[in-house]
């Protein structure tokens, strides 16, 4: 009966470890579509004028720059996933909308698909939306 009751354990370690891989390599990917879509923004765009909000989002990445997202611990990093929607989002809201459409779209999605990683998403989403918003207005233009 032991031998059952360990292997069945072993098993639902197993599963729980390839569970959590998936949902790192689900972030990693939202992560790489997030800077392909930003990517695809920045000849149409001037970067400098979200100066702020891209240094909000620089706090929260490690030994890097959001324009230029390395390493494992940024990329698998969920609070690095919302901050990069929330900028792209930032942009995408002040500038013509009309131009941006499909990208627009696009990134909704990826929020949705965010939101659905676990429930403590989009209550990190709405805290960064607010603190970046007061980060950006207490900044001197």
């Amino acid at each position: 009966m032991s031998y059952v009751n360990k292997h069945l354990a072993r098993i639902l370690e197993q599963q729980h470890k390839r569970s959590v891989r998936g949902l790192f390599f689900k972030i990693q990917d939202l992560n790489n579509d997030c800077t392909l879509l930003r990517k695809r923004l920045e000849p149409h765009i001037d970067l400098t004028v979200y100066k702020n909000a891209i240094d909000y989002v620089n706090q929260f990445v490690a030994h890097t720059t959001i324009l230029n997202l390395k390493f494992i611990t940024n990329t698998q990093n969920l609070e690095v996933v919302v901050l990069h929607t929330l900028l792209l989002a930032h942009i995408l809201d002040n500038e013509n909308s009309y131009s941006f459409e499909y990208e627009h779209t696009l990134l909704q999605g990826y929020i949705h698909e965010i939101f659905e990683l676990n429930d403590h998403a989009k209550t990190l989403y709405t805290n960064h939306q607010e603190k970046m918003f007061h980060y950006m207005e207490s900044q001197p233009t």
